[in-house]
């Protein structure tokens, strides 16, 4: 897993003419691009229809929160002028930048989402 320079340098940049994602891939990115900038109401209309056109809304409800999370850490370390970590600093989490898709699977199965009753009136987690 992971990201190569080339991906990088496609999100980077014009994310949208390039080859190198899917539709849906494109369409989360974009709404996570509006969401951002604070654009979802008028100046990008075609934004949230072309991300349903690709999930339902259990998956954009969770596409939403984890842009939004994101921003808001964004926000709290800037406000509060945390600086970011050296390189050397950094190298040090390593590790936690590569998952095991089958741990990860295994997590997904496990989560709250996936037990008997969840979401109900009965069980509202």
């Amino acid at each position: 897993m992971g990201f190569d320079d080339e991906l990088i340098a496609a999100i980077e940049g014009d994310y949208l003419n390039t080859d190198l994602f899917t539709p849906a891939e494109k369409a989360a990115m974009k709404w996570a691009e509006v969401l951002t900038e604070k654009t979802y109401r008028g100046e990008n209309p075609d934004a949230m229809p072309e991300l349903k056109k690709h999930f339902d809304s259990a998956q954009i409800a969770e596409i939403t929160m984890v842009s939004c999370f994101f921003n808001f850490w964004n926000r709290l370390v800037d406000g509060l002028q945390v600086d970011i970590e050296e390189d050397d600093v950094m190298g040090r989490f390593t590790k936690s930048k590569s998952i095991d898709p089958k741990d990860y699977v295994a997590f997904m199965c496990d989560c709250w989402w996936n037990k008997p009753g969840a979401g109900t009136a009965q069980n509202p987690e």
